[in-house]
């Protein structure tokens, strides 16, 4: 073998020898710690957010549930992967004969962590929208890392960081008021609540005051029967709310519909000329991409897009 040859192979065994995809690696998040024999290929994804920034980045998932996938996730209704369960519920028998190399789960899969954990590496990778940026910029690199996708990475963050300012410039001393509607009843979220994250990431000033965190460790309050005392005062008590919101004329009512989660038939505004409450409010009504911010959440693509859709609507 001549010596050009002997260096090409030289090469070539470095090359392999040190490529992502045959190095070990261990990943740390949140108190987990999961070790991977190599960089992984066959992914199961059951946490949409995470499955959002896999394909921003340019990694396609194997195995996903059984779903209806929203518009930046829309290539996995096309028969893209293996269908093994649903978004609660993973399909234990078909992920034992796919035999995954990693397991993402989250929100509405947190709970059964436990159940596949022993199939393969598990990871549980729900967001905290407390801290929306700060921990999608977290879990981006960790999954860039894991993959090998830091430009990617550095170039969807950044352009998402450039949108964000753009829309906090056009929203700067302006006041909002996030409403959860479904089937007519119009819930007020303020920060603290589930989707009161939209305050601090547009840059907007709440209407309401901050609610605190809740005890993780109390126990679950059952849910009124209808038509129960303790129902009617829940819901006087809620009225009183939205009234006390209504009356400061926030700039923005910002309105996710429930009702067009999967189904795109959004009734809110309709509903809305119903209800005595906010139709004393003046503000511009801003209605957001039920799909993107019920179903995906903080995801790479969908955070971009979830942008766009306020930067539009505050121009």
């Amino acid at each position: 073998m001549n010596q050009k040859s002997l260096l090409s192979s030289a090469c070539l065994s470095a090359a392999l020898l040190f490529s992502p995809a045959l190095i070990a690696q261990t990943l740390t998040w949140q108190g987990q710690s999961v070790t991977l024999k190599q960089t992984p290929r066959n992914i199961a994804v059951y946490e949409l957010s995470a499955l959002d920034t896999l394909q921003a980045l340019g990694v396609n998932a194997s195995i996903v549930p059984d779903a209806v996938f929203p518009a930046t996730l829309a290539a996995y209704n096309q028969g893209k992967a293996t269908k093994a369960g649903s978004l609660f519920e993973p399909d234990v028998a078909v992920l034992s004969a796919q035999k995954p190399d990693l397991i993402i789960v989250g929100g509405r899969s947190k709970a059964k962590q436990d159940t596949v954990k022993d199939l393969a590496p598990t990871l549980d990778l729900s967001p905290n929208t407390d801290h929306y940026m700060a921990d999608l910029q977290a879990r981006t690199e960790l999954l860039a890392n894991t993959f090998g996708k830091q430009a990617q990475a550095a170039k969807r963050m950044q352009i998402i960081q450039t949108k964000q300012a753009k829309l906090k410039a056009q929203t700067q001393g302006k006041t909002a008021l996030m409403l959860f509607t479904n089937k007519g009843n119009f819930m007020p979220h303020a920060e603290g609540e589930r989707f009161g994250f939209v305050y601090d990431f547009a840059g907007l000033k709440s209407v309401l005051p901050v609610v605190p965190p809740k005890d993780e460790n109390a126990p679950a309050q059952p849910r009124p029967e209808a038509g129960s005392p303790a129902a009617e005062a829940a819901k006087i008590k809620a009225a009183e709310r939205l009234q006390a919101a209504v009356n400061q004329q926030p700039d923005y009512l910002i309105v996710l519909d429930r009702g067009a989660v999967n189904t795109n038939d959004y009734t809110a505004a309709a509903e809305m000329q119903k209800n005595a409450i906010l139709q004393q409010a003046k503000g511009k009504v801003i209605m957001v991409d039920a799909n993107a911010w019920y179903l995906t959440g903080a995801g790479l693509a969908n955070t971009e897009l979830m942008l766009d859709e306020l930067i539009k609507a505050t121009k």
